[in-house]
């Protein structure tokens, strides 16, 4: 009889794994389309042995454990590819706000601009005295250094929006390090229990992959369950309960722009990748270095303009002065401010030395050579002329944008070939857990035959013992 009842006993927990099985598998089928969810599975472990008269028999099946089918080195990698995705993304979005602002489809542009600036010098050097050609001088004159002030600002705009999402981006960093930093603790002490780990796990990963999105992390666990994360440069950014949170300051030194800080420390240099780590390579590289180009530009012409303006004579047969306003440089070597700064000195369109010091009124010498400058060498040391540099900077921008694009669309393939490896480890597959469904449904009826035939067979033994009393 007790022989009977143990054998009740090790059926009833069969029955129990064989519906925690497919407990299990019918969470897995729910979660089929639930982004970050890991496909989980069932170990069973045999009972501990009973001991019996002459031999020993097990006490049936437990169920061990429920693990998440997760590759810590795929989770890793495609963290990795996430960060480097998320870069050229922000990096290519803002660049392309830059390439649309030097697309001249029209002649409204800068190129339009500084061409017909010079040009109207070629025609004034057709008729010098003409007073409208004069003034069409003074106009075009005025109306690049508008657009070169425009074109600046437009530029610095960008920036500007650029450093905003800076500041959101640190945020976000922020709030989801302070979630990790939470998760941990559940997750720490979820262990070792019948709670939901696994849960806890997929909801911690899928905020690890958005942060490694925002900014390039490096993370590990330790033996208690807990994630610490800083970046690859060594900024803290979790540990176990804690985050670190980061705060923006506006820095002088580079114009007011934001500086990433990690407690005391300034960290925005060392940020290399995620949308923080593009955003800032945009705004502090690239879209800095063309402004540049736009100031250079603009302090050579001024330079040029007003040195050869001056060796001419005007319609009176004076010497002439300068015919823009010179540019003072802020400290050696810096033309930081010409490009808002450009504009014409002088308002009497007599005042044009168009001609040459001596010649008469109908001289067109310096008219000529003033509409050469486009052609000639612009900047002390450097043989490009005005049009090569433009064209340089356009080259550039379109260079860095393209690149951008490109590294964009191969980083997505890329990506999409790691997150398919890693579906196809943690991902649920409906056709293997129909299998499952399958297994476990079988096993489950087996143990109800099993109940049944050993009812049966302790009834009978009751009614022998209770007919022989």
């Amino acid at each position: 009889m007790a022989s009977l009842l143990s054998g009740l006993e090790v059926a009833r927990q069969a029955l129990q794994a064989q519906q925690y099985g497919l407990d299990v598998t019918q969470n897995n089928i729910a979660n089929v389309n639930t982004s970050g969810y890991a496909r989980q599975r069932v170990t069973f472990t045999p009972g501990e042995p009973l001991e019996q008269i002459g031999y020993q028999a097990s006490e049936g099946v437990r169920v061990d454990s429920v693990q998440s089918a997760r590759s810590s080195f795929l989770d890793y990698r495609v963290n990795q590819e996430l960060s480097q995705q998320s870069q050229l993304d922000a990096s290519s979005s803002a660049l392309q706000q830059v390439e649309s602002l030097f697309n001249e489809n029209s002649n409204s542009g800068l190129q339009s601009s500084i061409s017909n600036f010079f040009n109207s010098f070629s025609s004034l050097a057709n008729t010098p005295e003409d007073a409208s050609l004069r003034q069409q001088v003074l106009a075009n004159g005025q109306a690049m250094g508008t657009q070169f002030k425009q074109t600046y600002e437009q530029l610095q705009s960008i920036q500007q929006s650029v450093d905003g999402q800076v500041a959101d981006t640190v945020n976000q960093i922020n709030t989801l390090s302070s979630s990790i930093a939470q998760l941990n603790v559940a997750v720490a002490s979820s262990r070792g229990s019948d709670s939901n780990e696994n849960s806890l796990r997929d909801q911690r990963q899928q905020l690890v992959d958005q942060l490694g999105g925002l900014v390039d992390i490096s993370y590990c666990e330790d033996n208690a369950g807990n994630l610490t994360i800083t970046t690859r440069q060594g900024a803290l950014l979790v540990a176990g309960n804690t985050s670190n949170s980061w705060h923006t300051v506006k820095s002088p030194t580079s114009g007011n722009l934001l500086a990433v800080y990690s407690g005391n420390t300034d960290i925005t240099s060392t940020i290399q990748s995620g949308t923080l780590g593009g955003l800032l390579d945009v705004r502090d590289s690239k879209v800095t270095s063309y402004l540049s180009s736009l100031d250079n530009m603009a302090a050579g012409i001024i330079s040029q303009v007003n040195a050869q303006h001056a060796k001419g004579a005007d319609l009176n047969g004076d010497p002439g002065g300068n015919f823009l306003v010179p540019f003072v440089q802020p400290a050696l070597g810096s033309n930081e401010g010409a490009a808002r700064a450009i504009s014409v000195a002088i308002s009497d369109p007599d005042k044009i030395a168009a001609g040459e010091v001596g010649a008469g009124t109908g001289s067109n010498t310096n008219a000529k050579l003033l509409a050469d400058i486009q052609n000639q060498p612009l900047l002390p040391g450097d043989s490009a002329s005005l049009n090569q540099h433009y064209q340089n900077l356009i080259f550039t921008i379109g260079l860095d944008t393209q690149t951008a694009v490109d590294g964009l669309s191969t980083q997505n393939q890329v990506l999409t070939q790691l997150q398919n490896q890693r579906d196809s480890v943690s991902g649920v597959s409906l056709d293997d857990e129909a299998v499952n469904v399958l297994r476990y449904q079988k096993a489950y009826e087996a143990n109800c035959q099993v109940i049944s035939v050993l009812d049966t067979l302790t009834g009978d033994l009751m009614q022998m013992f209770g007919g022989s009393g």
